[in-house]
């Protein structure tokens, strides 16, 4: 059950329930505060897809039929819990930070890097919110993930805290396979229960259904929420933790405008395609880990890399801005006989480009090559091959069946053929016949938001965690980004 807006001053607005929002409004409430959780969907049970509580009621979908069903456009991105929870999915690290990321150096080579890890501003502090985000995970109900088998074969893990990377595995800079857990819809339900139920034992008050047209500073100093829809007079608030996904970035744009929140357009985006094969013929990249992380230097100094690695799942697509984009879904409770990643390049956009626009671009480009659908290409076509006969099979099928490299670019399409040619040396087969690409996939849409290490912005007590951050994109990163923003407001002002 919801409560009504009200007129009382809070200490704190929380806005978007994912994981970021859950953690920040959770700890936030049990740390004293008068805090309000605002929502734009509903409970996380009423905002699944369709296609999941059938699953849940026992109502099993035949494997011939799974694809058949599929939406065109994924709607379920909205409510308690998020886009990450809505879905079975891959929550990363357990074993302890990584630096899986790596840039050019500037001066012929490269370091390595975590998101987190710049977002706060020290590894071992990024490390511990990590932990601590586990810890919590686990206290709320997350079954721990069974231990490693010693018979897998793994690949080398770069040293966490050095700038490095182990030796180089089949060209690539950095072979990144650090040990990450899974987590299904189920537990995810029974996990966001009790950590919302707890969460208002404290005092929460939690708004769901509601979305949230503004946020201003009053002339009193203390932030004004105003909830779309409502009678009532805005939530007035000491602070606001601003925690909306990649669907907020068009009123986050806006936020930050009026506000006249520091920020400018962001240089780097991630542009790309997800790749989808076989469940076999991807079996040598999972047989140790469940994301392993692979990436290398293009030509222009420019990091190409796997990321987002659905064993056994199906690429999934949902509208973005004016497009549709496409993403990775995990299948662990139904899994597939398919295994598809994400191939991206963290492209540096020219001075006088905005990054968001560069991204929205290329995807305005392959959708509108595709109908205003995704298109799907065999990769040995992609890659110059003559055309197949027989067209593979994938798992969109909502989608066009065209040539992607006008679309893509001489650039990607290199890059696609770099990662490819390193992946075949790991998981050979993997190029053949039965792989397919799909397009298009865009990440780190963010403008870049000038934000302390406590996430807060330049407007004072603004802050912004997860993905609208502009630092980071994951579930535990997410949920770490949500606790440090909550213990800066707990904090007295003049301690930190």
């Amino acid at each position: 059950m919801t409560t009504g807006v009200g007129t009382d001053r809070l200490d704190a607005v929380v806005i978007g329930g994912g994981p970021a929002g859950l953690f920040a409004a959770w700890r936030l409430a049990t740390g004293g505060a008068r805090v309000a959780l605002v929502e734009a969907g509903g409970g996380m049970r009423d905002s699944l897809c369709p296609r999941v509580t059938a699953r849940m009621r026992g109502q099993q979908v035949r494997p011939a039929e799974k694809f058949r069903l599929q939406c065109n456009r994924c709607d379920c991105l909205t409510g308690l819990g998020g886009a990450a929870f809505h879905f079975d999915t891959n929550l990363g690290y357990i074993r302890g930070l990584s630096r899986s990321k790596i840039e050019n150096d500037g001066a012929g080579g490269y370091r390595a890097y975590s998101g987190l890890e710049r977002a706060l501003g020290d590894f071992d502090r990024a490390a511990d919110a990590v932990a601590d985000v586990y810890r919590l995970m686990y206290g709320f109900g997350l079954p721990p993930t069974a231990p490693e088998s010693p018979e897998s074969p793994a690949l080398p893990v770069s040293d966490a805290r050095t700038s490095g990377a182990p030796a180089p595995v089949a060209g690539f800079a950095l072979a990144d396979e650090a040990l990450s857990q899974a987590i299904t819809v189920d537990d995810a339900i029974g996990m966001v229960d009790a950590l919302t139920a707890e969460a208002r034992e404290h005092g929460l008050r939690l708004l769901l259904g509601r979305r949230v047209e503004d946020v201003t500073r009053g002339p009193e100093g203390d932030w004004h929420v105003r909830v779309a829809g409502s009678p009532e007079p805005p939530l007035r608030a000491a602070n606001v933790v601003v925690a909306v996904g990649k669907l907020g970035l068009a009123w986050v744009r806006d936020v930050l405008r009026r506000n006249g929140v520091a920020h400018r357009p962001s240089r780097r985006v991630d542009v790309g395609i997800r790749l989808e094969t076989g469940r076999e013929e991807a079996a040598p990249l999972t047989a140790s880990c469940h994301n392993p992380k692979f990436t290398f230097l293009n030509e222009l100094g420019e990091p190409v890399r796997t990321f987002c690695v659905c064993e056994g799942g199906r690429i999934m697509q949902y509208a973005f801005d004016d497009t549709t984009v496409l993403d990775g879904q995990h299948c662990l409770t139904t899994p597939t006989d398919r295994t598809n990643f994400g191939i991206v390049t963290t492209v540096d956009v020219p001075e006088d480009t905005d990054g968001t626009e560069h991204a929205l671009d290329f995807a305005r480009r392959v959708t509108k090559l595709g109908g205003g659908l995704p298109v799907v290409q065999p990769l040995l076509e992609l890659l110059g091959g003559a055309r197949l006969s027989e067209r593979p099979a994938h798992s969109l099928i909502h989608s066009a069946d065209d040539d992607l490299a006008s679309a893509l670019g001489p650039r990607r399409v290199a890059d696609i053929a770099g990662m490819v040619e390193r992946l075949e040396a790991v998981a050979p087969g993997l190029a053949g016949p039965r792989t397919v690409v799909a397009a298009p996939v865009v990440e780190k849409l963010y403008p870049s938001i000038e934000l302390s290490s406590e996430l807060e912005s330049s407007a004072p007590g603004l802050y912004f965690a997860g993905d609208c951050s502009s630092k980071i994109i994951g579930v535990t990163y997410g949920a770490a980004t949500g606790l440090v923003a909550a213990d800066a407001i707990l904090a007295p002002r003049g301690s930190r």
